[in-house]
């Protein structure tokens, strides 16, 4: 009688490799999901704080010193309605320990008080 313990343990060295790959390709598939959903995060996020720093320098005649002051300081407005409201300039999306915004992936936004220009500090992505 043939001992088949050998083919047995080829084809389970086949089948691992086979579910390793399988497994290599969908991180990598994951990652790339990943990258772009923080893209897009990162578009509308940015979008957000500069619509806020114009709401802000159109109530107060000038820009913040920081977009810190978005989060932290409310402005009220009346309502069609008549009703009196309260809101601050931004709510944040994200923040680090010292209360400033964080990006999607992690890093402090930049933001220039003469110009108002507002922009990531990760890498690659500056210029957004």
């Amino acid at each position: 009688m043939r001992d088949i313990r050998p083919v047995a343990s080829i084809e389970l060295g086949i089948a691992i490799c086979v579910i390793f790959i399988l497994i290599g390709a969908l991180a990598g598939y994951i990652n790339i999901t990943l990258r772009i959903a923080k893209e897009t995060a990162m578009r509308y996020e940015l979008a957000n704080i500069r619509i806020s720093l114009e709401h802000y320098r159109m109530i107060n005649n000038s820009l913040p010193e920081n977009i810190t002051v978005l989060i932290n300081q409310d402005f009220t407005y009346k309502t069609a309605g008549g009703v009196i409201l309260r809101k601050n300039f931004l709510e944040p999306f994200r923040l680090d320990k010292d209360g400033f915004l964080l990006d999607p992936f992690k890093e402090k936004y930049y933001y220039n008080s003469k110009d108002g220009r507002v922009s990531s500090r990760t890498k690659g992505y500056e210029a957004w």
